[in-house]
């Protein structure tokens, strides 16, 4: 009597799905920035494929695969979690479950550190103002790639190459094509001949005699009055 109700208990499972909802959230958010370092990356690998800097474009398209990769992994692994959680038999695997928890801090802490965004915009910055070169970078955020992502990459910087390409032959044709017309262009032809204005300037035209207006008298002025007679 007058005793509280006694507390729920936090449990394993309550402990792991907390962790669990923390770490994607904290996901999510590195997710925002980084899609806007990820849409500069494919713009700067653009840029150096016009330059002809295919190595430095190469760069910029693995940290951008680098980047996708590792946050779309986390993704994968924080919903296989999530599925674990909620079974019955949370109990007999409750090891695995908080081992996973565990990578995943893991991941998200190389993300705030070694994958930060402030660290992946300076390095880009260095890169695309040449203080730095392509094997610094590979040191510095040492892109491991698996061969089917190296191929992934190669991938699509030849699609940035045919892109850039298909342009600059359009552009070109679309030059030649102006020039072309206006080479059609049905302009008058320079007249030879003197101009018809000084043609008729030059014509001969018959003098008047004053006396012909008195010889063309007409006939009945001619006549004589009969009552003058």
């Amino acid at each position: 009597m007058g005793n509280s109700p006694s507390q729920p208990k936090i449990t394993a499972q309550d402990k792991a799905i907390f962790q669990l909802k923390r770490q994607r959230d904290n996901l999510k958010q590195y997710l925002k920035r980084i899609n806007v370092v990820i849409d500069r990356q494919t713009t700067l690998a653009k840029q150096a494929v016009e330059q002809g800097k295919l190595d430095k474009a190469k760069i910029y398209l693995r940290l951008k695969k680098q980047q996708q990769s590792i946050v779309s992994s986390t993704y994968a692994q924080l919903e296989n979690l999530e599925s674990l959680i909620g079974t019955i038999e949370f109990k007999l695997i409750e090891k695995d479950v908080l081992y996973g928890l565990s990578q995943g801090n893991e991941v998200l802490k190389r993300l705030n550190l070694e994958m930060s965004v402030e660290k992946i915009d300076r390095v880009m910055d260095d890169l695309e103002e040449e203080k730095l070169k392509v094997d610094e970078v590979l040191d510095i955020l040492g892109l491991g790639l698996t061969n089917a992502e190296e191929h992934e990459v190669e991938d699509e910087l030849e699609a940035l190459e045919r892109e850039v390409t298909g342009k600059t032959a359009t552009q070109r044709n679309a030059k030649e094509g102006v020039k072309s017309d206006e080479s059609k262009l049905d302009l008058p032809n320079v007249p030879e001949s003197a101009p018809e204005s000084a043609e008729l300037a030059n014509l001969s035209v018959p003098k008047l005699d004053p006396l012909d207006s008195v010889r063309e008298v007409p006939e009945e002025h001619t006549q004589q009055d009969p009552l003058a007679a």
